[in-house]
């Protein structure tokens, strides 16, 4: 978590005087700078002014990395509204940046991200079959970039909410500014031992979930391009079992072709059979089919009313998801 430790304001000694609304003057001098002036603020009265104090309450709250936070939340309250922004913490290990900055609801929502977008992309697996590249890319997109997009973009809103919520918590209950600044810097506005037990732990607990089933949806998906592969493979089987009824009414030259496809494709096809009678091909799947080695799909020829042939694919004891969607029933 590369965010550096915010100074505490030093304490002067002697006798320090005090400011109006009851800041002592050592606190001013540390604020003054952080005190939002707005440009040709004579010509726009209804401009919004942020009260200076709550530079320092919000530099305390804020804690490490305060000079780049406090201004931003500064200009939040000018507008009076966040504003989406790039934080490189959040993207990387948005959990864990979470927990360290003890957001507890946004740290388990961050957690639970992927699996949200693994639940989506299992919804889509099955229409990017086709291309490793373009399966592994989806697959990132769904369970890392998009979850941690979202969490970057929401990073400082989020922060500046719990910072805001902590003010207020403090200011509510001190009879002074000073006692409010007191209050707030007895409070830790982080915790390394969060970000480690409960961000991390996240990571490794979604990690240890969603393995099993994305190898599960890698091997469907790695099947239905097998499949897919050995059926195209026997186009030409299918186009010798149609010319050789066309010509002569039996399938003894589609059978020959079909030994040919299996002697020259041993990885998706083991065997190829014509039958007969009926001009059915049954092929059985080579040992590179992940899932589906050994099992057999028939493909049946039928005559539609236009006296063209249709070819039915005929699954045999192989699961639905390894299918290409020509064979799903």
């Amino acid at each position: 978590m590369n965010e550096a430790t915010a100074g505490a304001c030093p304490a002067p000694s002697g006798t320090t005087p005090v400011l109006g609304g009851g800041l002592p003057a050592a606190v001013g001098s540390t604020f003054a700078n952080d005190t939002v002036r707005i440009a040709g603020i004579g010509q726009a009265p209804s401009a919004t002014v942020v009260r200076p104090a709550l530079a320092v309450l919000f530099r305390i709250a804020v804690g490490p990395e305060a000079d780049r936070y406090v201004p931003r939340f500064l200009d939040f309250e000018r507008s009076g509204r966040a504003r989406p922004g790039w934080h490189w913490p959040a993207f990387l290990a948005p959990p864990v940046w979470a927990f360290y900055r003890k957001l507890w609801p946004e740290g388990i929502a961050f957690s639970l991200l992927p699996v949200a977008g693994a639940f989506a992309f299992a919804a889509l697996g099955a229409s990017l079959d086709g291309s490793d590249a373009t399966w592994w890319a989806a697959l990132a997109v769904s369970v890392w970039l998009f979850p941690a997009v979202l969490s970057t973009l929401a990073a400082d809103a989020l922060l500046w909410g719990r910072v805001r919520r902590d003010v207020a918590s403090v200011e509510s209950g001190a009879r002074s500014a000073s006692k409010a600044v007191e209050a707030l810097s007895q409070r830790k506005p982080t915790s390394l031992a969060a970000a480690i037990a409960f961000g991390g732990g996240s990571i490794v607990v979604a990690a240890t979930l969603l393995w099993p089933p994305i190898r599960a949806e890698y091997v469907a998906h790695a099947a239905r391009d097998a499949v897919a592969t050995a059926l195209a493979s026997l186009t030409v089987v299918q186009d010798a079992v149609e010319s050789a009824w066309d010509r002569t009414g039996t399938f003894a030259h589609a059978r020959n072709v079909a030994l040919l496809v299996a002697q020259n494709d041993r990885r998706y096809v083991e065997d190829v059979a014509v039958s007969p009678s009926s001009g059915r091909v049954r092929v059985s799947l080579g040992p590179s089919v992940p899932g589906a080695a050994g099992k057999s799909i028939l493909l049946a020829p039928a005559v539609d009313e236009d006296r063209q042939v249709r070819w039915m694919c005929v699954p045999v004891d192989i699961p639905t998801r390894y299918l290409p969607p020509a064979c799903r029933r």
